[in-house]
């Protein structure tokens, strides 16, 4: 009798182990699964709901819109590439994300801290082509997708739209866009309402080539004053480019009843000393909104930074000030 309860105990554990080890126990969607995504490189597999997410391709502010998991970033200032921009320094506090470089760096390495990527064992890493070089370098860290992209800060929907893709996030990115372009028009109506038909151009001391400026049309501030805020660009403004290195002299050619006017410390500095500049109809009129660099290479090239300085450039108009 004990020998039949033995043996019975014994078929009874056997089966319960062989179904146990027959049932696929991971739910649907899990962290173990994979998704065959086309990037810049060609077909790559990588998590379909990643975890510990390294963004080094600029694209930090999209992936927190679509509340993906990032642990580290190199969305920093494109003015210093090393601090954290001022629209993201408590996002980054709230959520733990480290940072691991800049995203437009072009040293040997990519200005991109490779030991401490792979210190934080990723389970994806996010590159753009500017860092093509250590590309190897990163696969070999964790799963590597290079957004499709080559980084002209003018593509920023399509690489937001790219993401959408890759996650299964499509309707979430859409709605996003479709928001922010509601925006949009509203405030490029009250602008309209106020200042009707009257011109602009946006204008930068530049930082880079010392006693130059840059002209600006379909690249950062050019594409939110003139395409998103519909305003209308004054003669001199040149057609179909991100923008143009320019003299003061140039300045002649610019017949705008309204300029924004970006420098290290948001001043007019030397140019407002010279002739040129003086007798540009907008300063006569009292018409120019002074911004900062950083703060418009830090905003006004990824969508968080867009939503805020497309606010921030209305209202200098709005309320005839600065841009704040």
């Amino acid at each position: 009798m004990k020998k039949s309860a033995m043996l019975m105990l014994c078929l009874v554990l056997v089966f319960a182990l062989a179904a146990c080890a027959g049932t696929d126990t991971t739910p649907q969607g899990s962290v173990s699964d994979t998704v065959t995504v086309t990037d810049m490189k060609g077909e790559v597999a990588i998590p379909a709901n990643p975890q510990r997410i390294v963004d080094v391709a600029g694209l930090t502010e999209e992936l927190l819109i679509l509340d993906m998991k990032v642990i580290a970033s190199a969305n920093t200032s494109m003015f210093d590439g090393v601090s954290v921009p001022k629209h993201l320094t408590t996002l980054f506090a709230e959520r733990g994300i480290e940072v691991v470089g800049n995203y437009s760096g072009s040293s040997s390495t990519g200005d991109l801290n490779l030991e401490k990527i792979a210190e934080l064992k990723p389970d994806l890493i996010i590159m753009n082509i500017r860092h093509e070089k250590v590309y190897e370098q990163l696969a070999a860290i964790a799963p590597t997708v290079m957004i499709d992209d080559d980084i002209s800060y003018v593509n920023w929907r399509g690489r937001f739209k790219q993401l959408g893709q890759w996650f299964d996030k499509e309707a979430a990115v859409e709605k996003w866009l479709a928001d922010y372009d509601v925006k949009a028009a509203e405030l490029a109506a009250r602008i309209r309402d106020m200042i009707g038909d009257e011109t602009f151009a946006v204008l930068e001391a530049n930082s880079v080539h010392f006693g130059s400026y840059y002209i600006y049309r379909s690249g950062g501030p050019g594409e939110l004053v003139y395409d998103e805020l519909k305003l209308t660009p004054s003669a001199g403004v040149p057609e179909n480019v991100w923008g143009e290195v320019v003299d003061a002299e140039y300045f002649s050619l610019i017949d705008a009843d309204h300029i924004f006017f970006f420098s290290d410390d948001g001043r007019a500095g030397d140019t407002g000393n010279l002739a040129v500049w003086k007798n540009m109809k907008a300063v006569k009129a009292g018409n120019v909104y002074f911004g900062i660099n950083e703060d418009q290479y830090n905003m006004a090239f990824t969508a968080m930074g867009k939503e805020l300085y497309l606010e921030k450039l209305a209202n200098a108009i709005l309320n005839h000030g600065d841009v704040e």
